[in-house]
């Protein structure tokens, strides 16, 4: 049942219907309820903090709708955005000519992957598949993997990073942290169930984020800064999981 389900919501996405579906979920979905409310609010962050020429970064930046706005609002930056999806990453080419955009994924070590792109729900891939067997219509693909730290001096002026990789956000802070440290941008990201597939706990996530690159983190409505015991709990009850942390 739930493989039909997941191959009728892909033959939906492929007729049109994606936002209608998006709609639906979030009148329905508690998770779906609050990714709307924090979506509203990234965007006038994201009009607050961001001047003229600021640079930033994308990770996973799928269809472009936070990478929209950061071009928008900041459109003399020079920004990288990251999509290992071949058709997604051809779509942003078209749609974004002057930002430097990487078919690739980020991580701590570099090299080639092993990526699950889930084809009925694409914005659930990732380098490890988070969906059950058979939940979804799945295809195994491999993907370049880079290091921030590898491909970008720490001296690169960074403002802001949106990091949204479906669980393996601490890989990728790990592996740009020495970029992180220098710059302490902005740094928008997800944290939720999904970390779980990485062995990540929220202890490792508050101590990086918080500790070794000294920003204090946030939600989107504004609460915090959260403490190691805060975070734990959220993290544990799932009520929240996009995040901003800054100086």
């Amino acid at each position: 049942m739930n493989r039909q389900l997941g191959q009728l919501r892909q033959t939906a996405v492929e007729l049109g219907l994606g936002p209608a579906l998006k709609m639906v979920r979030r009148t329905v979905l508690p998770s779906a309820r609050r990714n709307a409310v924090d979506d509203q609010h990234l965007a006038l962050l994201l009009s607050f903090v961001l001047q003229e020429d600021s640079n930033c970064i994308d990770v996973g930046a799928h269809r472009g709708d936070v990478l929209k706005s950061i071009v928008l609002h900041a459109p003399r930056g020079e920004h990288i955005a990251y999509e290992p999806l071949p058709h997604l990453f051809e779509y942003l080419c078209l749609e974004f000519p002057t930002v430097t955009l990487k078919q690739a994924a980020l991580g701590e070590k570099a090299g080639v992957s092993p990526f699950a792109y889930v084809r009925s729900r694409p914005a659930y891939s990732g380098l490890r598949q988070r969906t059950p067997d058979g939940a979804e219509e799945i295809e195994a693909i491999e993907v370049v993997v880079e290091v921030l730290d590898e491909v970008l001096p720490p001296d690169h002026r960074l403002d802001l990073i949106k990091i949204d990789v479906e669980g393996a956000e601490y890989g990728v802070l790990k592996g740009g942290e020495k970029l992180l440290a220098a710059n302490r941008p902005y740094l928008i990201f997800e944290f939720g169930v999904a970390a779980r597939k990485y062995g990540t706990t929220a202890e490792d996530m508050y101590r990086l984020v918080d500790g070794d690159l000294g920003l204090r983190i946030f939600d989107l409505d504004g609460t915090g800064p959260y403490t190691l015991g805060t975070f734990r709990r959220t993290f544990e009850n799932g009520s929240r999981f996009n995040f901003v942390a800054h100086i």
